[in-house]
């Protein structure tokens, strides 16, 4: 039971780890997951008490059955030893029944207020404009006189422009590309204008 409880503790923390969204939403996550670390230990330490009185009731139980052994014959012995146990399997029964609502109410809650502060997110990311990329002019300022290339992997427009000679805003405004990491593909034949 307490490894299904730790089981339980561990989905719990990897769950609230999971979903946070915004950083006021994690503080009150880790409250929230503080708070269910000490519900957890809180019902774990009267898992234990009740487990040390069990215990202690089967050592008077000893106790008993050795000082009446006279009175007592073996069949009513078995029947109390029995009721005992009956009566712990119920105890731990009821306890983890206790423990797993906690939690789930708890884990609900929390997916609630999780809930609501990823919707807040969202309503605030969608309420944003989309701003335009600004239009981007290309300039006839160039040297008209170059030559052709074909670009190949790893090729970018500085590197292209040292090998050759010639500028990044030049090969951009001859070629009108405006994001060259866009723009610029694989395979494609580029004019490189070089001053005479």
């Amino acid at each position: 039971m307490i490894q299904l409880l730790r089981r339980t503790l561990k989905i719990t923390a990897v769950s609230v780890l999971a979903v946070a969204a915004s950083a006021s939403a994690q503080t009150d996550l880790r409250v929230s997951v503080a708070d269910m670390k000490q519900d957890l230990a809180s019902l774990l330490h009267q898992v234990k008490s009740l487990r040390l009185e069990v215990e202690q009731l089967r050592a008077e139980n000893a106790r008993l059955a050795r000082s009446q052994s006279g009175e007592r014959t073996r069949s009513d012995l078995l029947a109390a030893i029995e009721a005992l146990r009956t009566a712990y399997k119920q105890a731990d029964e009821a306890q983890k029944q206790s423990i797993l609502a906690e939690v789930n109410r708890q884990m609900q809650a929390f997916a609630k207020e999780t809930q609501a502060a990823v919707q807040a997110v969202v309503g605030v990311v969608s309420s944003r404009p989309a701003t335009p990329a600004p239009p981007v002019n290309f300039s006839e300022d160039y040297p008209k006189t170059g030559k052709t290339y074909v670009v190949r992997s790893g090729d970018t427009l500085s590197k292209i422009a040292r090998q050759h000679g010639s500028s990044i805003k030049h090969i951009q405004n001859a070629n009108k590309i405006a994001n060259p990491s866009r723009d610029l593909q694989v395979g494609q034949t580029i004019f490189i204008p070089i001053a005479p």
